[in-house]
């Protein structure tokens, strides 16, 4: 009964947190501390941030060779932080045990896009139009299997755009997704 109790309170206070600060980006009060940083280092702190999730889903990481080591965007380091905790924590949720979740940061012009790529079976079809509204979930029954409250990829989608960036994904059934962001490269010494 206390398990479940503390599990229910640990849902209760994650939907709490995902409504305000759904409310507050809504409100246009939520406040964004742009800088110039590097993303790698960012990105690495991610993964070590989100490294236990990772074990307790039995799923591993991995840092894809070829990621810009110099690469530099304007963003708010923690909101940043925010967006790929749960574009990782939504990967290992829906890969199968045993699987690595891939973690890559490539150039496309003058943008830099982050990636992360799951190899679990993908998003249906039927549910792709609605994946960035809030309170959407493919499995909406009451008895859903992976948890969460439907609000962390819409959440991430307001976050990402308030650093003049584009969020999106590429499914295919049976093949796993990968969710993208791509923000505009800055210089290392902070000009756009």
């Amino acid at each position: 009964m206390l398990s479940i109790a503390q599990q229910n309170s640990q849902r209760l206070s994650l939907l709490i947190n995902d409504l305000l600060d759904m409310d507050k980006l809504i409100a246009g009060k939520m406040i964004f501390d742009l800088q110039a940083h590097a993303l790698l280092p960012l990105l690495q702190e991610a993964l070590r941030s989100n490294q236990a999730y990772a074990e307790q889903h039995q799923v591993s990481y991995c840092l894809q060779p070829g990621s810009e080591l110099t690469a530099s965007a304007k963003v708010d380091a923690l909101r940043l932080q925010q967006v790929l905790a749960n574009l990782l924590s939504n990967a290992c949720k829906f890969s199968p045990a045993g699987a690595t979740v891939e973690l890559s940061l490539e150039r496309r012009g003058e943008a830099l896009r982050v990636s992360v790529r799951d190899h679990g079976e993908g998003i249906p079809t039927s549910f792709q139009a609605r994946i960035f509204q809030k309170f959407s979930q493919a499995d909406a029954s009451s008895t859903r299997q992976k948890g969460g409250t439907g609000l962390g990829l819409a959440i991430s989608k307001e976050l990402i755009e308030r650093m003049h960036g584009q969020i999106g994904f590429d499914s295919s059934a049976g093949q796993g997704a990968c969710f993208w962001f791509e923000l505009p490269g800055a210089l290392p010494n902070g000009a756009p």
